[in-house]
């Protein structure tokens, strides 16, 4: 019975853990924009890579007393989530992306619906190697 379980319930954790890996994957469009389009305020996900290409991923973007800023999410507490405002020097900025949300979804849909796929497709194959036995062999 515990090899059964090994067997079989193995293949299930391993696509839970991807599946939770890949649903916290962000996509970005490849063409920087400017920084007036990305101080628009729907913009929501803005990836900024310096010049030194170290990225940085903010919330938002804005202007506050004539100085560039990025919020951030924080844990405050145990039970607690802030929003906080990151000073962003403007030269020192190479590049800004903004967040694609259509390609993120497309790309989880797909990890979620391809992980499935290839285990079955993977676990066929292995029967199929086996010639195609039916039953179960019980130690």
């Amino acid at each position: 019975m515990i090899r059964f379980t090994l067997i079989y319930l193995k293949p299930v954790a391993v696509f839970l853990s991807i599946l939770v890996l890949f649903q916290s994957c962000k996509a970005y469009y490849k063409q920087p924009v400017t920084l007036d389009e990305a101080l628009r305020n729907d913009i929501k996900r803005v990836k900024v890579i310096t010049k030194d290409d170290r990225e940085f991923v903010f919330d938002s973007i804005y202007i506050a007393h004539d100085k560039l800023y990025g919020h951030l999410l924080a844990i405050k507490g145990k039970n607690s989530i802030e929003k906080v405002g990151v000073s962003i020097r403007k030269e020192s900025i190479k590049e800004i992306h903004l967040y694609n949300k259509g390609k993120s979804r497309r790309l989880t849909a797909l990890v979620i619906l391809g992980i499935p796929i290839g285990i079955i497709g993977l676990a066929f194959g292995i029967w199929a190697a086996q010639g195609f036995p039916i039953g179960l062999a019980l130690d």
